[in-house]
């Protein structure tokens, strides 16, 4: 998705628009979840797919709670939607390889639904789409990489984030 829109975290996107410093604490929570599961050996990672122009929210996303996320041990990876596999996908989480949790949205970002998708074929579906957006995905730094050398197109916006 390229924006979600999550009623808890608008404030938070209009101070980020406004150029507003991350604030102290931000995510405390979900990384202490993060650094828990990675101490525990578990793995935690995600792949998002964007476009190869950056939206001030993907943007919000990278330096509100990616940066947080990926410091705490989560991998994050993306993937250009061009380079996308050629799999049966939608938005999953995919719990220690066996469990299947899919989410839906509406085309404006609002939350529909969250199924645990018990069916053993929706389980091969999703491991071979981790699979494949992982294979094909690069992390984080080589994200913000790209946006330092202008590899990647990024939509100004106001605030001193974008300016």
């Amino acid at each position: 998705m390229p924006f979600y829109a999550v009623d808890d975290e608008r404030e938070n996107f209009e101070q980020y628009l406004a150029g507003a410093p991350l604030p102290p604490g931000r995510n405390r929570e979900w990384a202490a979840n993060i650094r828990a599961a990675t101490a525990a050996k578990r793995y935690m990672g995600r792949v998002h797919i964007i476009e190869h122009a950056l939206t001030p929210y993907l943007q919000f996303e990278i330096d509100w709670y990616y940066a947080v996320n990926a410091a705490a041990g989560e991998d994050i990876r993306f993937i250009l939607r061009k380079d996308a596999p050629n799999v049966t996908y939608r938005d999953t989480w995919l719990f220690d390889d066996r469990d299947v949790v899919d989410l839906s949205y509406d085309a404006q970002g609002r939350l529909l639904y969250i199924n645990k998708n018990d069916d053993p074929k929706r389980l091969v579906e999703a491991r071979i789409a981790w699979t494949e957006f992982y294979r094909r995905s690069f992390p984080l730094a080589d994200l913000l990489a790209m946006i330092r050398g202008r590899d990647l197109a990024v939509t100004e916006f106001a605030g001193a984030h974008g300016a």
